[in-house]
C-alpha cells in the first residue's frame, strides 16, 4: 500500500497556523486550540518568534514565553522557516524547521513553505497537491488548476480587515477558523 493510500485511511486531524511573531496572547490562544482539537500533527508555516520590523513592538511581545508554549507540542510540530526566523530562533524552538518541506497528510501530498519564497525553485508543486503557506497574513483556501492553496492567515497581525485565523484539516475537509472563537470563515472538501 502506498504512503498516500495508507494515510488516507488514517484520517488525521491537523492544525495549521502561521505568523505568531512572538505574540504571547496569540500563542496562548493557539495553545487553547491545540488542547481543544487534539491534533495528530501541527503544521507551522514560519515567523515564530520575531515580530518583524514593520509591525512595531506589541505589548504582548514575549518570544521566550512563546517558545516555551510551542515546545510543549514539539513532537507533533512540522515546521518551515519564515522570513523573520533566524538561526537563534532554532536554539529556542525544539522542533526542526527548514525553508520548504513536502509531507503527506490524509493521502495528500502537501508542499509547505512560508510564502516569501513561493516563486523559488524550492517547491515542486504538482496537480493534486495542497500548497500550504503563510507570510501574507491573509487567509486563503481555494482550488485552482488542480492544486489546493491553503494559507491559514495570521494568528498575530492579520491584514486586510481579517480576523486572526488558523486552519484545521479533518480527514478530507479543510477549514479556516477564527482564533478568538473557532468559528469557520472558509471551508473546502478535498473530494
Amino acid at each position: 500500500m502506498s504512503e498516500r493510500h495508507f494515510l488516507f485511511f488514517r484520517r488525521m486531524r491537523v492544525l495549521i497556523a502561521s505568523d505568531t511573531h512572538g505574540r504571547l496572547q496569540a500563542v496562548k490562544k493557539l495553545e487553547r486550540c491545540i488542547i481543544l482539537f487534539k491534533p495528530d500533527k501541527i503544521v507551522l508555516l514560519g515567523d515564530y518568534l520575531y515580530n518583524g520590523p514593520r509591525n512595531g513592538v506589541p505589548a504582548d511581545y514575549d518570544p521566550m514565553a512563546c517558545s516555551v508554549i510551542l515546545n510543549k507540542f514539539a513532537s507533533k510540530i512540522i515546521g518551515v522557516r519564515g522570513n523573520c526566523d533566524s538561526r537563534i530562533d532554532a536554539t529556542l524552538l525544539h522542533f526542526p524547521f527548514e525553508d520548504a518541506k513536502t509531507i503527506y497528510l490524509n493521502g495528500y501530498r502537501c508542499d509547505l513553505i512560508h510564502g516569501d519564497l513561493l516563486t523559488s525553485d524550492l517547491l515542486q508543486v504538482q496537480r493534486g497537491d495542497i500548497l500550504m503557506f503563510g507570510h501574507t497574513h491573509v487567509y486563503m483556501l481555494k482550488r485552482e488548476d488542480g492544486v489546493v492553496y491553503l494559507n491559514p492567515g495570521s494568528t498575530s497581525f492579520p491584514k486586510n480587515g481579517n480576523p486572526a485565523t488558523y486552519a484545521i484539516m479533518e480527514g478530507l475537509h479543510l477549514e479556516i477558523r477564527k482564533l478568538d472563537d473557532d468559528l469557520p470563515v472558509s471551508s473546502l472538501d478535498l473530494i
